[in-house]
């Protein structure tokens, strides 16, 4: 008989437990892989959450956790490789692995390479690099209108002397408009006034010759004057041409969003990617996912019921990811997997089929249930045009594919398409009256966006009043002007790189102030602009700032600075600083073992304390809350009202009534001595509240 092969080996999980939460920030995600492998030597990842490029490290956490217990022994070090992978470089173009899963769709080519002309440059020479290429992608709308150009200036020349013909005059018209065009490139360069003055005295004499040269002209003010208008006349046609180009440009641009649902990449391989057998952003991820957990030879992908172990939505979940998304249409942020009572979703295979493979697509068609009796009578979507396009159920909890919910999150504005989805809006008296006469409901088209939009750092997925186990974040910030990246780099607060609050003597020191940067006032426009992008930023992250200098959060949120050329649209980084980043990922994980394991440097002193955070904060604000329920509850108003909720059963009614009165032994104690003494006294400041809020 053969022998049987052994089962694969399963790597044993560390019995401690911790959460990760990861904010996003495009590339700089490459910081995340290396942390989360040395966390996973010392942890074991129970719930993972992140935002647009932190949603991505989080789904691939997600995945060799998952793997890690499943029988892939490897997928942490399989991770830990990817900041090396991706700063490797492929053909054509000998671009970085990372650039390259970014593909635009074929009409965005043109305005997807002016947009790498900015990366890893000042604004001048960012801006000049973006005019040139704009130019040579339309070298024929260039080249005609440097002609016309030519044409309409040659009277000037010929003007000056009966003796060359209308050709030589065009010709000489169209070099002095390549000398002007050289003249304004070096212009806008220049890095001084000096250089601007040497540059346009140069071009001046220089077009001074071609014309003496060329017509034989006497010196005097006649040639001068004529030379004088030609420049002239040649800067005013430039100046039309970029207008001319940048219109053009734009027009394309707005034409070719539109098209590609407002992103100049869906995430897709494009055809070039296809010849070259280099995958586009989502069909990567797919792959990668699927691969850290071990399951490339299974029909279909990775999905939130293989991480929860479960499909009970209510049932205790083995791993748990979450991740951000913005539905912007609703003017809502949504956690996914979406939670109960959210509304119901939809889509249009003949949309999604543009942003994810086959695989995923096929899975999706196969898990789209009909639509129950309680539930929407949904058939189709009428689309703006009158037509109607069938729609499916789009799944929202244990068949809901993680790479789908993780390009959800990761939607970055005009970089990354939006993600189309359709809900029924019941406020609509057609749907209402559809209804009721039992016939197809209407659905409107949702755009969901970067779940960084609404919040990018999303702490407060994890949190408990009094956690068991320590819920880690990671915030991604520019570079302090006083604390400059050491080389080499260290993870000690000094080193400029990681930022930990420190400990002496049993408390947290430090992390109460946040840098800001002075606003750009010094001009009209500069002002106004800077000023209009702070209300955007403040929009965007006033809810992540709060929780950086406050008690029991600035002692695990662990800040990583970024030089200017790094992380965020850098897409186009060089392989050193993909490396550096990574590393700093690195260090940055080492700090929090260090801090809060018992086998760190620091034998878990961080978790203790943050610990008697925590309760003290706990204490000092549910005291007098309780104290302040004393009397409500005992005049047996609440009681009464008790009396008339709906319960299902008798042993809830008889819990509900327990639990009031216990309420009121709590309160009464906390009443009695809270004259004297009171909790809320020496709890860290500022006191945080407790109170009902929707949940996201």
């Amino acid at each position: 008989m053969a022998n049987t092969p052994p089962p694969p080996q399963v790597q044993q999980a560390p019995q401690a437990l911790c959460d990760l939460v990861m904010k996003g920030g495009i590339t700089s995600g490459v910081i995340y892989p290396r942390l989360i492998h040395e966390l996973s030597q010392r942890y074991r990842f129970k719930n993972i959450g992140g935002t647009s490029a932190g949603a991505i490290a989080a789904g691939a956490c997600a995945a060799a956790e998952y793997g890690r217990q499943h029988g892939n022994a490897q997928a942490f070090a399989t991770l830990d490789k990817l900041p090396g992978e991706l700063g490797e470089t492929v053909q054509p173009g000998g671009r970085s692995r990372l650039l390259s899963l970014f593909q635009p769709h074929p009409a965005l080519q043109l305005h997807f390479s002016v947009l790498l002309q900015a990366l890893n440059k000042k604004p001048v020479p960012a801006i000049v690099g973006m005019l040139l290429r704009m130019l040579t992608g339309s070298a024929g709308l260039l080249a005609v209108l440097l002609l016309g150009a030519a044409v309409l200036l040659a009277p000037l020349v010929q003007s000056l002397t009966p003796r060359p013909g209308l050709a030589a005059a065009v010709l000489l018209a169209l070099g002095a408009l390549v000398l002007t065009g050289l003249a304004v490139w070096r212009n806008a360069a220049a890095a001084s006034a000096a250089g601007l003055a040497l540059t346009w005295a140069a071009t001046g004499v220089l077009v001074l010759l071609a014309l003496k040269l060329a017509t034989g002209a006497a010196w005097g003010g006649a040639l001068v004057l004529a030379g004088l208008s030609l420049l002239l006349g040649c800067v005013l046609a430039w100046v039309l041409l970029m207008a001319a180009a940048l219109a053009r440009f734009t027009r394309g641009l707005l034409k070719g969003l539109h098209r590609n649902r407002y992103g100049l990449c869906s995430g897709q391989t494009n055809e070039e990617g296809q010849r070259h057998q280099l995958p586009g952003l989502t069909d990567w991820l797919a792959g990668y996912f699927d691969g850290l957990a071990g399951l490339t030879q299974r029909a279909h992908p990775l999905t939130f019921g293989d991480l929860w172990g479960t499909h009970d939505r209510q049932a205790p979940r083995n791993i748990n990811l979450e991740v951000m998304t913005s539905a912007v249409s609703q003017q809502m942020v949504y956690s996914i997997p979406f939670r109960d009572g959210s509304p119901g979703l939809y889509y249009d295979p003949d949309e999604l089929k543009d942003y994810f493979p086959p695989r995923v697509m096929a899975w999706l068609a196969a898990t789209a249930a009909r639509p129950d009796d309680d539930e929407d009578a949904l058939g189709v979507v009428t689309g703006p045009e009158g037509q109607t396009r069938a729609l499916l159920r789009f799944p929202r909890g244990a068949d809901l594919p993680v790479v789908v919910a993780i390009r959800m999150s990761l939607s970055f504005p005009l970089l990354l398409s939006a993600v189309p989805l359709y809900s029924v809006d019941h406020s609509l008296a057609g749907n209402r009256d559809a209804k009721a006469q039992k016939k197809p409901l209407n659905a409107t088209r949702v755009w969901f966006s970067d779940g960084g939009i609404g919040s990018n750092m999303p702490l407060h997925m994890f949190d408990a009043l009094l956690p068991g186990h320590p819920t880690f974040a990671v915030n991604l910030k520019p570079m302090h002007p006083d604390h400059g990246i050491q080389t080499p780099e260290v993870k000690d607060n000094e080193g400029g790189r990681i930022y930990l609050p420190g400990v002496q003597n049993g408390q947290f020191r430090g992390g109460n102030v946040r840098h800001w940067a002075p606003p750009a006032d010094g001009t009209p426009l500069g002002g106004l602009a800077g000023f209009l992008v702070s209300i955007v930023n403040t929009m965007q992250n006033w809810r992540d700032e709060i929780q950086f200098p406050y008690p029991g959060f600035k002692d695990r949120i662990v800040q990583i600075s970024q030089r200017d050329t790094e992380g965020g649209l850098n897409l186009d980084m060089p392989a050193q600083s993909i490396e550096a980043l990574g590393n700093a990922g690195a260090m940055a994980a080492q700090r929090l073992i260090d801090r809060f394991h018992p086998a760190g440097a620091e034998a878990g002193a961080g978790w203790t304390y943050h610990q008697t955070v925590r309760l003290a904060t706990f204490l000092g604000t549910m005291q007098p809350g309780s104290a302040a329920l004393y009397e409500t509850i005992q005049s047996g108003h609440w009681g009464r009202v008790a009396q008339n909720i709906k319960y299902t059963n008798n042993a809830q009614r008889t819990l509900a009534q327990d639990f009031l009165n216990g309420l009121g032994q709590l309160g009464a104690a906390a009443s009695a001595s809270g004259q004297a003494v009171s909790l809320a006294d020496d709890a860290p400041r500022p006191l945080a509240l407790v109170r009902v809020s929707p949940r996201i």
